[in-house]
């Protein structure tokens, strides 16, 4: 009986672990700061590339996703454009978990509200 009890608790311990991500890059560049249009256009990509995990799988892949930012910059469509589907996936998962930064005027985020964005890990 103590013996299952013991088994049953480090069971139940056991589970609680943390689920950890790999990331195949242990540092991320500088946040680009954002002032025109190609900061901006960087500043999204990013974003995005902060949320893209285990890029070593995809080598050799590419993806090409739409986006649509509203125009705080927050994202109001995502969607498959061309590529291989797994990488695709998780660039999606990747573009709706990012924190994306606010345009930094009105004519920058009318030329960026509809973003083609490529993935192409080497």
């Amino acid at each position: 009986m103590r013996n299952r009890f013991a088994l049953l608790t480090l069971l139940l311990v056991s589970g609680c672990a943390p689920i950890k991500h790999h990331r195949t890059h242990t540092q991320n560049p500088p946040v680009p700061v954002v002032t025109d249009l190609k900061s901006y256009y960087d500043a999204v990509h990013f974003a995005i590339q902060t949320q893209f995990f285990d890029a070593d799988h995809f080598i050799g892949k590419t993806c090409q996703i739409d986006i649509d930012l509203d125009d705080k910059g927050q994202l109001s469509g995502v969607h498959m454009r061309t590529g291989d589907l797994s990488l695709c996936t998780v660039a999606l998962y990747a573009a709706k978990h990012a924190e994306l930064p606010a345009p930094p005027s009105a004519e920058v985020h009318e030329k960026t509200k509809h973003m083609v964005i490529n993935f192409a890990p080497q």
